[in-house]
């Protein structure tokens, strides 16, 4: 957090994806890593943050099995 949040403050987010790959350990799935930013109702950035994911492919096997 880089600035003070307050009761009754409006937020507002922008993610950015900054890096794809396969996974090694999942053929099924990828890794992807966000940065994300988050502002308030004046445009003052508020806080940002890097998260890593995984995410399972389009073409995946799962993706018939959770019925998407």
């Amino acid at each position: 957090l880089t600035h003070p949040l307050y009761a009754g403050d409006t937020l507002y987010s922008h993610s950015e994806v900054l890096d794809k790959r396969e996974s090694k350990s999942r053929p099924d799935a990828g890794i992807v890593t966000v940065k994300t930013v988050g502002a308030n109702q004046h445009g003052v950035e508020v806080c940002d943050f890097k998260r890593t994911i995984l995410v399972m492919k389009r073409s995946s096997d799962l993706e018939a099995k959770a019925n998407y």
